[in-house]
């Protein structure tokens, strides 16, 4: 697991340690229901890949395709406001969502090394308005997606990786 220097200091270093799985948006539950498949050498949720257009040829490698595919907006539809206060929860919800994805690709026969990358940054047509991000892509790209040392990671973001989650999150 890496976080980042600003999410230390937005949320503690512990963070992660009190995300709960009722911190998961219901939405998301027919993504985790649908499950991982594998795809010309991809990890790619299936519910995810279903409602992907893009095209795998446009890809320079298979951990950019798999960002692509893999990757949503946290849910944040019933929020009523979005600003800073909205971070730790956008964090909660793409934390436990990540980590119950990834704990599920556990049991997968292929057994894929995966890390999911959960993001809270500003908007782009308002600083003080947050959203929130979720991607996974298999971990021997972490250089090409741009994982580096904790202290490198730009913005609020936490990095989790497969051998994190092989134990579900309590309730």
């Amino acid at each position: 697991m890496k976080i980042s220097c600003a999410a230390v200091r937005r949320l503690g270093r512990h963070f992660v340690a009190g995300v709960r799985a009722s911190d998961r948006d219901a939405d998301l539950e027919p993504v985790l229901s649908a499950g991982w498949v594998l795809d010309d050498g991809a990890n790619l949720l299936a519910a995810f890949r279903e409602s992907y257009f893009g095209r795998r040829s446009a890809f320079a490698d298979v951990g950019s395709y798999e960002s692509a595919v893999n990757g949503r907006g946290i849910p944040d539809m019933d929020f009523e406001e979005l600003g800073p206060e909205s971070i730790e929860l956008l964090m909660r919800r793409g934390i436990s969502f990540a980590w119950d994805a990834l704990h599920a690709a556990a049991d997968l026969p292929w057994k894929p090394s995966l890390l999911a990358r959960v993001s809270v940054e500003p908007t782009m047509m308002d600083a003080n308005m947050y959203t929130g991000y979720v991607t996974f892509f298999s971990a021997e790209f972490a250089e090409a997606m741009g994982i580096g040392e904790e202290n490198d990671l730009p913005g609020i973001q936490i990095i989790l990786a497969s051998e994190d989650c092989v134990t579900p999150l309590p309730d």
